[in-house]
């Protein structure tokens, strides 16, 4: 049977990947998760494993050509020796491809022990486009007795290698256990879910935004009104006049990278944005950071930067006010449980990246500070895998290093806040007892959607994290 392998979605924001070198080549033996190719994104440079085992037939897509996601990329031979024999009826493989939308109408079934049939039909167009053109029963319904009669096993295969070709059979890796149990909790079958991950992988936002589908077609239907609606303000600047050409001008072409984060920023200023600040003092906590950072020096072979105890900060500032942590979606809010910090990395001219600390709430001052120092050197040796860049709950942008004194963080999307920690300056400061004195003052400036979180929300957040870095990280165990 032949396998058709496309070029995978890489990411929410990624429309294209660039094939960077075949690790295998036609002819090759290739068993099920060996590593196939080297793919090059705006974003991160992966390496796809192969979702089938059998025999790389054809390369369709060259190294260096740069292709839109679901482009062909190679054809497999996945038959053994004995089955070999029947390949003369691999063009039947094509018809099957049209088999999908006959099958379409077929979609409903695994979603009746869901209860209402009514809704069932709702969310099977809506969670398959091209199903709607193919859904007249009656067609379905003529078509669905011949196969038994004319064709016995044959089609049968031919349409199980369609199916696999949609979705590579990786049951065991589709989705991890925390998401499984957050679709049983919903009484939802994974399998109708299209994973958006590496070889259709479910992941929590995936299934997510299947409840949000699954919610009432009015719902629905005043989404689709007011979508159109946001297009309209965004191609407004496409009809702006030209920008004069003046001499000496140099036309810079948009890298993956640039263009990505344009679109990202466009998409995430759609959000009604407002921002506070706070002055924190640190003098109290870089005293206590110079006492400790030496023996940690040389224990872990790094420095311990004040961005760890930042990053502390803000995970027990998250605990206290946990509806920080948050996405909005129009049929409600979704509060997160598990708490993943993104920590932005500027690649200098190349751009901005966003790296995971995945369950930042679960790991100690030196535990937050390795995955600090792990993330910011794989992001600067373009080492991240699409893992790394995905499931951030709240972003910590420690401009700081910069030397800025305060900024306007742009929420991502589908979070509901960011906090940018300033420069570390040494300031007179007026101190309560009306003394002048020397101290070493940072300001800390939470960017939120004002869709989720008010100004007093956002203003605890910030208390939350001050009085946590003037107070318990003048002594927090580092260990």
């Amino acid at each position: 049977m032949a396998f058709e392998l496309k070029m995978p979605k890489l990411g929410e924001s990624v429309t294209e990947g660039t094939i960077g070198k075949w690790l295998k080549q036609p002819g090759d033996k290739v068993n099920k998760y060996d590593l196939l190719v080297e793919v090059q994104t705006d974003k991160v440079n992966t390496e796809i494993p192969s979702p089938v085992a059998g025999t790389l037939k054809e390369v369709k897509v060259e190294e260096g050509q740069t292709v839109p996601i679901g482009t062909l990329l190679a054809v497999f031979d996945t038959a053994d020796g004995e089955a070999a024999a029947t390949t003369p009826q691999a063009p039947a493989a094509r018809p099957a491809t049209q088999q999908p939308t006959d099958a379409a109408p077929q979609a409903p079934k695994p979603s009746q022990p869901g209860g209402a049939g009514t809704l069932a039909g709702p969310s099977a167009t809506t969670g398959r486009g091209p199903s709607a053109p193919s859904a007249p029963p009656p067609g379905a319904q003529r078509s669905a007795p011949p196969p038994p009669q004319s064709s016995s096993p044959a089609p049968q295969s031919s349409g199980t290698a369609t199916a696999t070709a949609e979705r590579p059979d990786l049951s065991d890796v589709r989705a991890t256990p925390a998401v499984r149990k957050l679709a049983s909790e919903q009484g939802i079958d994974i399998s109708e879910i299209e994973g958006t991950g590496l070889g259709g992988r479910v992941s929590r936002k995936d299934v997510e935004d299947f409840i949000a589908q699954r919610q009432s077609p009015q719902q629905q239907q005043a989404t689709t009104r007011v979508v159109p609606a946001q297009p309209q303000s965004h191609t407004a600047p496409a009809r702006q006049a030209p920008i004069a050409s003046l001499a000496g001008d140099e036309l810079v072409p948009l890298s993956q990278m640039r263009r990505a984060i344009a679109n990202n920023m466009v998409q995430a200023w759609s959000a009604p944005h407002a921002h506070a600040v706070m002055e924190v003092d640190m003098t109290d906590l870089m005293r206590y950071r110079e006492r400790i950072k030496h023996e940690f020096q040389e224990r872990e072979g790094f420095d311990l930067s004040p961005a760890a105890f930042i990053a502390k900060a803000v995970v027990e500032a998250l605990r206290t006010v946990p509806s920080v942590n948050s996405s909005w979606t129009d049929q409600g809010l979704i509060r997160h449980r598990e708490l993943n910090l993104g920590y932005a990395v500027a690649l200098g001219e190349e751009g901005l990246i966003v790296p995971v600390i995945k369950d930042a709430d679960g790991k100690s001052l030196a535990g937050l500070m390795r995955s600090i120092r792990d993330v910011v050197d794989r992001a600067k040796a373009r080492r991240l895998t699409l893992d790394d860049l995905q499931g951030g709950t709240f972003t910590l942008n420690n401009t700081g290093p910069l030397g800025t004194i305060i900024s306007s963080p742009i929420v991502p999307p589908g979070q509901a806040a960011i906090l940018s920690s300033e420069s570390i300056r040494k300031r007179l400061v007026v101190t309560d007892d009306d003394a002048i004195a020397i101290r070493q003052m940072m300001n800390i400036v939470i960017g939120f959607d004002h869709r989720v979180v008010d100004g007093s929300t956002a203003a605890r957040f910030l208390t939350a994290v001050r009085d946590w870095l003037q107070t318990a990280g003048t002594s927090v165990p580092v260990y």
